[in-house]
């Protein structure tokens, strides 16, 4: 019962027994207590006074506990709204500690300042729009939607290597290729696995001409990847000055110099596929081995014995044995013979 009704009420009954008791007897009435006398007072009101009495203490009883529940709501309230904002904080992937005022709350509720909280289904129309707009948009980069996190109220939060922004950054690189160069162009911005994945893109994607500045990044290996769609055929802009662009970035052995032969004999002319391997073994001993297998390719026998004739007894070893074979009339094909690890050993 509210405080002010049971006021009214309890007034209203100290107000009844006083006209009753005046009704029923309406003397006066005085006694003495400790040697005091007190004074003569209708009987009506000796009779209320007690009943007044305990009204008075009653209501001051439930003015004390009604304060005090009023201050427990507010801290019920208050956990109440700190553990909303706990299971937002963790729904958006970046848990952060909150403070309880309940010791019940606070034992169950600490957890979800370790925690990540996935979003099945929205069913529920009791949730917060907070937290269920929220929970819609990380539904959607869960199962694979890119979404403009820079529209949703919630991204401000969202730290740089928040699983939800790469989860969505990945998205967007697979329903956007072109995304890949943004990546790679601002890669300081983006986590590592995002680089590596936009890179292998670009090497699919991308021709020789756009990829050129990127070459250091990109790496030998997705640079092997380029050499293979030209090999197929593709026309990524494949050409002796492209090769010298990106090779002069990384650093061949004698097995990368002979898989890029390998790569070039189908894309350029023989002369001016000789005339850039011959300048790279000027350069570097290296691309030697890979120079002789191409003269091998081209049937340019005489080049071959120069160079071989001009080695020490314990070089290319394999290289001037197959040259004995091919001397001797033998109609072989140095690919069948031979591979890259005889060749570079």
């Amino acid at each position: 019962m509210r405080v002010g009704l049971y006021t009214v009420f309890s007034l209203l009954f100290v107000i009844g027994v006083a006209v009753a008791t005046y009704m029923v007897n309406p003397g006066t009435f005085s006694f003495e207590v400790f040697g005091i006398n007190m004074p003569k007072l209708p009987i009506a009101v000796w009779i209320a006074l007690p009943v007044a009495i305990l009204v008075i203490f009653s209501i001051l009883h439930m003015m004390f506990y009604s304060t005090k529940n009023f201050f427990n709501i507010r801290k019920l309230k208050a956990d109440a709204k700190k553990l909303e904002d706990g299971v937002y904080w963790s729904l958006i992937q970046e848990p952060t500690s909150v403070t309880y005022s309940s010791e019940e709350m606070k034992r169950s509720a600490s957890i979800l300042a370790e925690s990540y909280i996935t979003p099945n289904t929205l069913d529920s129309s009791s949730i917060s729009d907070k937290i269920k707009d929220a929970a819609k948009v990380i539904t959607k980069i869960n199962s694979g939607e890119y979404v403009e996190l820079n529209k949703q109220k919630f991204a401000k939060h969202l730290s740089e290597n928040n699983p939800i922004e790469i989860k969505n950054n990945f998205n967007k690189l697979n329903s956007d290729p072109s995304f890949a160069l943004k990546v790679i162009e601002f890669s300081d911005k983006y986590s590592n696995e995002l680089l590596e994945v936009a890179l292998d893109s670009v090497a699919k994607e991308q021709d020789m001409y756009t990829l050129k500045k990127y070459a250091k990044v990109l790496g030998k290996d997705r640079f092997f990847l380029l050499l293979n769609r030209a090999e197929s055929g593709e026309d990524i802009g494949f050409s002796s000055e492209m090769i010298s662009s990106f090779i002069k970035e990384y650093s061949f052995d004698c097995k990368d110099y002979y898989k890029l032969a390998k790569a070039t004999l189908g894309s350029f002319e023989p002369d001016s596929n000789l005339a850039n391997f011959k300048t790279l073994q000027e350069d570097s001993d290296a691309a030697i081995p890979a120079y002789i297998y191409l003269l091998f390719k081209y049937e340019m026998l005489d080049k071959v014995r120069d160079i071989l004739d001009d080695s020490s007894d314990d070089e290319y070893k394999a290289l001037k044995a197959f040259y004995s074979l091919k001397k001797s009339k033998y109609n072989y094909k140095i690919d069948d013979i031979l591979g890259s690890d005889s060749i570079c050993k």
